[in-house]
């Protein structure tokens, strides 16, 4: 695997996310303009993290968002659209009436992703050892900012969000302490790779005209309220949903139409070599009637369920391992098929 992928998946890879914009929604009517904007289920307790959409009016998944409920204040950390894009698609999408207090954070903060199975020990020596009990889906205020625990990886992930001013500084002690846990600055390309080969929605990848319910996203849908894009949900719903996106695995590279005894039974949305289990990898709108684990394709790809990597950190505990001792832990090989150790 190259050094990147690598330190993901068996240590610790830390880069700067400017692909990620921040808003903030603040002031009496920021709840209300949340429930229109995002279409998941958005009970949230103080300091508490969900994961949500933005949708066009369309439906089509336009950003992934992370939402962290500040008091009564919401922090957006989004993926798939600019800080302008991202205003101005708000903006136009506010209920009458509502106007809350928008803060385009990105102007004053900047995202430091940290992933792998040891990224919990290496942010604990960053910024505390209170970072080692901080749950799935919740966050932490730090000095100049906040430790928010999500991930998109399959190992353990966090975004520190901090302070422009303070960055320079963290990024100092991340590389510093990042060096005894095998840790490496990581690029884009890797942790988009990691995230693709365990099924991680990628706003950088949606196919023309496909709405959540055809991604597998059904779940982030709260269709007891109203929000943008709600309309275009349920009239597919009413059309019935023709395709679904499912994962294929193969020795040699996909791409366009697949077949089944005969039959166009669906398209390549994205393919990559994967480095963690040897082998082609691709996603695929396919028919919902052959859309499930176990069908072989006609060019000789089988259809799979992510994720398709047996994660390292499914098989660290932190109140028992520490990475000086991470020989003693009897982990499997990566890939889930066997492929490779």
């Amino acid at each position: 695997m190259s050094p990147d992928v690598t330190a993901i998946r068996e240590a610790v890879g830390w880069r700067r996310a400017p692909e990620l914009a921040l808003l903030a929604l603040r002031g009496d009517d920021a709840r209300d303009a949340l429930l229109h904007l995002c279409p998941s289920r958005l009970f949230l307790r103080d300091a508490q993290v969900k994961e949500s959409l933005l949708l066009d009016d369309a439906g089509r998944p336009i950003a992934d968002v992370l939402v962290c409920a500040d008091d009564e204040d919401y922090l957006l950390l989004v993926e798939g659209l600019s800080p302008a894009a991202l205003r101005a698609h708000v903006e136009a999408h506010l209920p009458p009436g509502c106007a809350p207090t928008l803060e385009d954070m990105s102007e004053t903060h900047v995202v430091v992703s940290v992933h792998g199975p040891w990224a919990w020990e290496h942010v604990s020596k960053v910024l505390g050892d209170d970072m080692m009990a901080l749950p799935y889906l919740n966050f932490f205020r730090v000095d100049h900012g906040l430790c928010v625990r999500a991930g998109k990886t399959g190992e353990f992930g966090y975004d520190l969000v901090v302070e422009r001013d303070a960055a320079d500084a963290l990024m100092a002690d991340i590389e510093r302490h990042g060096e005894a846990l095998d840790g490496e600055a990581v690029s884009l390309e890797a942790v988009s790779l990691c995230r693709f080969e365990n099924g991680f929605f990628d706003p950088a990848h949606v196919p023309v005209g496909v709405t959540p319910l055809e991604l597998q996203l059904g779940w982030r849908l709260d269709l007891e309220r109203d929000w943008v894009g709600k309309a275009a949900i349920e009239a597919r719903l009413a059309d019935g949903v023709s395709r679904r996106l499912m994962y294929v695995r193969a020795e040699t590279p996909l791409e366009g139409t697949l077949h089944l005894n005969g039959h166009a039974v669906g398209e390549v949305v994205r393919r990559a070599r994967s480095e963690s289990i040897d082998a082609e990898v691709a996603s695929a709108l396919l028919d919902v009637e052959i859309a499930h684990g176990g069908v072989v394709l006609d060019e000789g790809a089988r259809v799979v369920a992510p994720p398709l990597v047996e994660n390292r950190s499914l098989h660290v505990d932190p109140r028992r391992h520490v990475f000086a001792t991470r020989d003693e832990i009897a982990f499997p090989p990566l890939s889930r098929f066997g492929a490779r150790a």
